[in-house]
């Protein structure tokens, strides 16, 4: 990483002399008095124009390196997933337990519960209420959209995802304190 910082350092310096030939130039456009010396001076302001454009591309370069380098992944806006939230980042329940405990008709599948398996289910969603226990389990166990859990519930999608926040802190909550949870 010094070696770019050294880069960069050495093309401000180069940024910095080409701005001031480039201003001199310009001073020596506006007091030119010969159509012929103009049109020279005209051509060199072109070239020094291009040659900064190219050195400004080549720190933006080098700056989007040293920056990737001290971050470790792209320095970019996007939303990177060491930038979400801890309900983005967290899994709360095992989906394909949540699907098994949704719909257990689907025996010999892989995913069958065993009976401790079902009641650590029942036990991390005995704290929720009756519609956020329906939420939870239309949305993570029966994998409907959050339109559709609305449609279902008879509410707005807004109130749904209000439910299911409440329910995974709730569940998340049970889960680092209760005994039965553990394993």
């Amino acid at each position: 990483m010094a070696s770019y910082r050294q880069t960069r350092a050495g093309l401000m310096e180069e940024k910095i002399a080409a701005d001031k030939a480039k201003g001199q130039l310009e001073v020596e456009l506006e007091l030119a008095e010969d159509l012929g010396e103009k049109e020279h001076i005209r051509d060199q302001l072109s070239l020094a124009k291009d040659y900064c454009e190219k050195i400004n591309s080549f720190l933006s370069n080098v700056q989007f390196a040293i920056d990737w380098l001290h971050k470790g992944h792209n320095p970019g806006p996007r939303r990177g997933i060491h930038r979400r939230s801890g309900r983005q980042r967290t899994v709360t329940v095992d989906p394909l337990h949540m699907q098994s405990y949704a719909q257990p008709a689907a025996c010999g599948s892989p995913t069958t519960l065993s009976d401790h398996e079902r009641f650590q289910i029942d036990d991390a969603l005995s704290t929720l209420s009756e519609r956020e226990k329906q939420a939870y389990i239309l949305r993570f166990g029966l994998c409907f959209s959050l339109r559709q859990v609305a449609l279902e519930m008879g509410t707005t999608k807004s109130a749904v995802q209000t439910m299911l926040e409440r329910s995974e802190k709730k569940i998340a909550d049970n889960k680092a304190n209760s005994l039965f949870l553990v394993g």
